[in-house]
């Protein structure tokens, strides 16, 4: 494989996390009801899973793109995004992404990652 198509594969990867953290946050809050739909369960719900998996996250941690708290703070914002869809579906829908503290904490979680972000 070419070194500099692989370098940019990498730096790809990086972007598609950023975005997914960009996808989710307390600015959706203050949004449409349509905008949290798309972005919570049709956006963020792919990728979340794809994006901040175990496999990317260790790429960044070791191209030091994160450190390990963002790491871990990313895992655990993937894992509770997924146990609220898996655990608790009565709370899988709009009005409970406005008003649950279960998804306030999954909106600060991403904004705290954010704000960790080296870039």
């Amino acid at each position: 494989m070419n070194w500099e198509k692989y370098e940019q594969r990498k730096k790809d990867r990086y972007n598609r996390f950023v975005h997914t953290l960009d996808e989710c946050g307390t600015f959706l809050l203050g949004a449409t009801d349509e905008t949290i739909a798309y972005n919570i369960f049709e956006e963020f719900d792919i990728d979340v899973r794809c994006n901040l998996c175990d496999e990317n996250l260790r790429l960044f941690l070791d191209e030091y793109w994160i450190d390990e708290t963002i790491q871990r703070d990313s895992v655990r914002l993937r894992e509770l995004f997924c146990a609220i869809q898996r655990e608790h579906p009565e709370i899988w829908d709009v009005q409970s992404v406005r008003n649950v503290s279960e998804w306030l904490e999954i909106l600060q979680l991403s904004d705290s990652i954010k704000s960790m972000l080296f870039t």
